[in-house]
């Protein structure tokens, strides 16, 4: 975009109420990529957690959530969860792995990983509920949120309108760590695998 289509463009957002700056990450006649982050957030944030290895073991999660949980058997399955990882940042820093503010950065999307299981876990189970089952109903509103998370316009992607022909989206750069944490916090929290959804058949 030269100047003067930025200049548009911008006019345009604050008319759809964007008041905020955006940064266009990329422009084409099919599409326009917007960015609330500064350039070279997301290869950053990236590169942040291809330090974390740790997270993304889910044995060493899981027996670290059933540590928390079975300390306080009262705490709701999806906290004990949600502590464990925090744990895990927390140590990364002490170690040197990485930096406070990039444990911030990865930390926002596992506290929404965290909300995101609390809406489809509505019953709330605590780590010492050992009758508790997954409800049918808690199965499927989980497989409505991996849904909503896979859709192009789902929960990490925001569709802001059309701005002279080409729709306007603005992407979050953590949204398939997010997915993948989002699988691992269900399987601790139920016992249950992630479903997996049916490939339509044309």
């Amino acid at each position: 975009m030269d100047a003067e289509e930025l200049e548009r463009f911008h006019r345009w957002l604050r008319e759809q109420g964007i008041d905020e700056f955006r940064r266009v990450v990329r422009a084409t006649p099919g599409a326009i990529l917007v960015s609330k982050f500064p350039e070279g957030f997301a290869a950053h944030l990236h590169e942040s957690i291809d330090r974390l290895d740790q997270l993304f073991d889910d044995e060493a999660v899981a027996r670290d959530a059933a540590a928390i949980g079975g300390a306080e058997p009262t705490t709701a399955r999806v906290q004990c969860w949600h502590r464990a990882v925090l744990g895990i940042l927390q140590r990364a820093v002490e170690a040197g792995t990485v930096t406070a503010r990039e444990r911030a950065e990865v930390e926002a999307g596992v506290d929404s990983v965290a909300a995101l299981l609390d809406t489809a876990l509505w019953s709330g189970p605590a780590w010492g509920d050992a009758g508790w089952q997954t409800s049918a109903a808690e199965v499927t509103a989980f497989e409505d949120v991996l849904a909503r998370m896979d859709e192009s316009d789902g929960l990490f992607t925001r569709y802001y309108g059309t701005f002279e022909g080409a729709p306007v989206e603005n992407h979050c750069p953590g949204a398939v760590v997010a997915r993948r944490l989002l699988g691992q916090a269900w399987k601790i929290c139920t016992g249950l695998e992630v479903p997996v959804r049916p490939v339509a058949r044309s």
